[in-house]
């Protein structure tokens, strides 16, 4: 499915025109995006939920050199979806 099917798709089930649908769906990545950076956990029922992981800062030493870097900490994002939308996937699936 592409990003233009996605929005086609959701704009029928919202029954709105595409354009205001897009307007729509980049204003919520936007506010996703903006509390995700901020450290918050973000919950939409039915749907799952949105978490950071941070993985600790450590020391690379490159072999050949045994030179030592410092590898900073790195927050990645994670999702973990609701068994109530595992199972509307499963069923759509069947």
């Amino acid at each position: 499915m592409t990003n233009e099917d996605f929005v086609n798709a959701l704009s029928q089930q919202l029954n709105l025109e595409p354009s205001k649908t897009l307007e729509l769906l980049t204003a919520t990545v936007n506010i996703i995006n903006e509390k995700i950076e901020e450290g918050a956990r973000i919950s939409v029922d039915d749907f799952g939920i949105f978490d950071t992981e941070k993985k600790p800062e450590y020391i690379f030493v490159e072999q050949k050199s045994q030179q030592q870097f410092l590898v900073p900490p790195e927050i990645t994002v994670v999702f973990k979806p609701d068994s109530a939308f595992i199972e509307k996937i499963k069923e759509k699936a069947r």
